[in-house]
């Protein structure tokens, strides 16, 4: 998995290479995206008019301050991880909650699409 913006400018470099003609992408990470973004940039593609970005994570710092700003998946964090925390506690307590538990997550539209 592609971590760093680093990381994501060479994945964006390949994806870009194999498939010129690629208008739009969705990247694990807000900073991924933001990775993308710029190694797309630096290839003369403008964003959202050629490529669009999508992200994930909603990282607010990243994706509100990104030049454009990214429009990201917002999987709410915060509840996310007292919902599993939750979970965790129930199942310590012997009483588990086996089975597929969905999070709402919500579509962040900025400029980056």
């Amino acid at each position: 998995m592609i971590s760093t913006t680093r990381g994501s400018s060479a994945a964006a470099a390949m994806v870009l290479h194999a498939d010129p003609e690629v208008d739009a992408v969705f990247c694990g990470s807000d900073q991924i995206a933001a990775g993308f973004v710029e190694a797309a940039r630096e290839r003369g593609r403008r964003i959202p008019e050629d490529i669009a970005v999508v992200g994930y994570d909603n990282w607010e710092v990243l994706a509100a301050e990104s030049r454009p700003p990214l429009t990201t998946i917002d999987p709410n964090l915060e509840v996310l991880g007292r919902t599993a925390a939750q979970h965790l506690f129930a199942a310590i307590d012997g009483r588990a909650t086996p089975g597929v538990h969905r999070m709402p997550v919500q579509l962040v539209i900025r400029d980056s699409t």
